[in-house]
């Protein structure tokens, strides 16, 4: 446990150290500050504060879950995985007293960390720029907010895992980024084309919040995507685990 603690411990600060994490934690705070910037500049010509001041924490969740977190955990899982190989990093890490099983955890649990972090910032964000405004959101509003962000994490932590079961196939990081764009565009496009078949399709709930917010979906509904996550999660991680405890560095 203290190997692996260390380890995840070690594989964050790498993901700290680089520009890219901070550049999302910037614009996790600055999407919220602009959203409610621009929604009291119309308000006071056309009042929409009033009715758009207490859905600037959705949008900021919207935006966050539908397009910047996932190229971050894209970007993110093709580093630590496919460009540590090429740049000759992962022997050296191999050479701790660390296990490869319990690397390949530290690694995954840095992405998912990673991912949470930034919906935490995002969401303290947004509730303060919800306090700072002159509407007033009801405690329905704050607490719908408030599970959103919570719920997030499990399908950014689903797309994590998949992510880095795409990157286990590449020895080099600019391929296994443009696959990994490639595979989240196609199964985007894939309820247009296959209706029926979105249900199966882990990335057609990012916006997974959308259906515990408000009136929200039925229990059973809730179960079965949420079992739907849980089970694309199991099969990568168990599969980039094996493959990367045979793999040659």
């Amino acid at each position: 446990m203290n190997a692996l603690l260390a380890s995840w411990r070690n594989e964050v600060e790498k993901l700290w150290l680089r520009k890219r994490t901070k550049a999302v934690l910037a614009l996790a705070i600055l999407v919220p500050v602009v959203l409610t910037l621009g929604i009291s500049s119309l308000g006071r010509m056309m009042g929409l504060s009033s009715a758009l001041g207490g859905q600037v924490s959705i949008i900021t969740l919207n935006l966050l879950t539908g397009f910047l977190l996932p190229l971050y955990l894209f970007i993110s899982a093709a580093d630590l995985f496919p460009g540590e190989t090429a740049a000759r990093t992962m022997k050296l890490t191999l050479v701790r007293p660390v296990t490869r099983a319990k690397l390949f955890a530290a690694k995954a649990l840095a992405l998912g960390s990673a991912a949470a972090a930034i919906l935490v910032v995002a969401g303290v964000a947004s509730a303060i720029c919800g306090l700072l405004t002159i509407s007033s959101s009801s405690m329905l509003e704050w607490t719908d907010s408030l599970i959103a962000y919570v719920v997030s994490v499990v399908p950014m932590a689903a797309l994590s895992l998949i992510a880095v079961w795409v990157a286990m196939f590449f020895s080099s990081s600019a391929a296994a980024l443009g696959s990994m764009i490639l595979v989240f565009a196609a199964a985007k496009l894939l309820p247009v084309l296959f209706p029926a078949l979105a249900i199966w399709s882990p990335f057609a709930y990012t916006d997974w919040y959308a259906l515990w917010v408000g009136s929200g979906a039925g229990n059973g509904k809730l179960l079965q995507s949420f079992f739907i996550l849980l089970a694309y999660s199991m099969m990568a991680y168990v599969s980039s685990v094996t493959r990367f405890e045979r793999k040659s560095f």
